[in-house]
């Protein structure tokens, strides 16, 4: 019978054992925070630029928490802010440059449906003109 307090203890340290430690390991330290915001973690600028955001809403938080100290949380803020703004830059340049690209070929292919379109006048007044002289020759045999 001495066994049944001590079972019921272990039962009942066990999950508050782990209501208390979850918070610490669902937490990662601002290093692993630090290596997953950096840019060679992140294939494309969107994700860069995700990943910074995320960086930036998690350092509030430890800071909010009181996990932070106020020097670390201005370095680490202009940190990810930074890094948030060129990632913004970068996308923002790749679209202006993905826009030129468009804009180029919606040239490109606006010209060539003019000369298409030239072409296909110049082949209409062409044949009217073979009608108008086949009109001319039949009024004659008439």
């Amino acid at each position: 019978m001495t066994l049944l307090p001590a079972l019921v203890a272990v039962l009942l340290a066990v999950p508050i054992l782990v209501l208390v430690l979850y918070p610490l390991y669902r937490h990662a330290p601002i290093e692993v925070a630090q290596q997953r915001a950096s840019v060679g973690m992140a294939t494309t600028q969107a994700e860069v630029e995700q990943t910074a955001r995320i960086a930036l809403k998690e350092v509030e938080l430890d800071y909010q928490l009181g996990n932070l100290a106020e020097p670390d949380y201005r370095k680490l803020r202009e940190r990810y802010t930074r890094r948030a703004f060129a990632a913004m830059k970068s996308r923002q340049q790749s679209e202006e440059a993905i826009d030129a690209l468009i804009e180029e070929r919606l040239r490109q292919l606006k010209d060539e449906d003019e000369n298409t379109v030239d072409e296909i006048g110049m082949g209409m007044v062409a044949d009217i003109a073979d009608i108008s002289d086949d009109a001319t020759r039949q009024n004659d045999d008439t």
